[in-house]
C-alpha cells in the first residue's frame, strides 16, 4: 500500500509485535478486530482480505464500480497536504472542463487548450 509498517500500526491502533506477526506469517490468521480496523482504515474490502474477492477496495455508503472505489480509496490513504494538491489540480482540470463545455454550447471551440476570449 505504500505505507511504512510503523505508520500503518499507528493507523489501525494495534500493537507492532501482533502487526509483525501478522506481516511475517506467524500469525495466519489475523482476529476479527484487526481485520475490521484494516478494512475501515484503509478502506479495503473485507472479502478480499479474507479471501482475495475483488474489488480490493471499497468505500462504504459510496456504491462505485471497482476501479473508481480503488482511486477513491487510495486518495484517502493520502495525506492531508497531498490531498490538498490533487484537489488544487482537480479544481483545475474541472474548470477547464465547465469553460470548454460553455464554449461549445456557445458554438465555438477552444483553440490548442485554450479557452477563447
Amino acid at each position: 500500500m505504500g505505507i511504512k509498517q510503523r505508520d500503518f500500526v499507528r493507523r489501525i491502533q494495534f500493537a507492532q509485535s501482533y502487526v509483525s506477526e501478522v506481516f511475517s506469517g506467524v500469525k495466519t490468521t489475523p482476529g476479527p478486530r484487526f481485520i475490521n480496523a484494516v478494512c475501515r482504515e484503509f478502506n479495503v474490502n473485507p472479502e478480499w482480505l479474507a479471501g482475495g474477492k475483488e474489488p480490493v477496495f471499497t468505500v462504504p455508503g459510496l456504491p462505485l464500480p471497482p476501479e473508481r472505489a480503488a482511486v477513491m480509496a487510495k486518495y484517502l490513504l493520502l495525506s492531508d497536504e497531498n490531498r490538498r494538491i490533487i484537489d488544487t489540480i482537480m479544481d483545475g482540470l474541472l474548470f477547464k472542463a465547465m469553460s470548454d463545455e460553455k464554449d461549445e454550447a456557445a458554438g465555438s471551440k477552444p483553440k490548442s487548450g485554450k479557452r477563447k476570449k
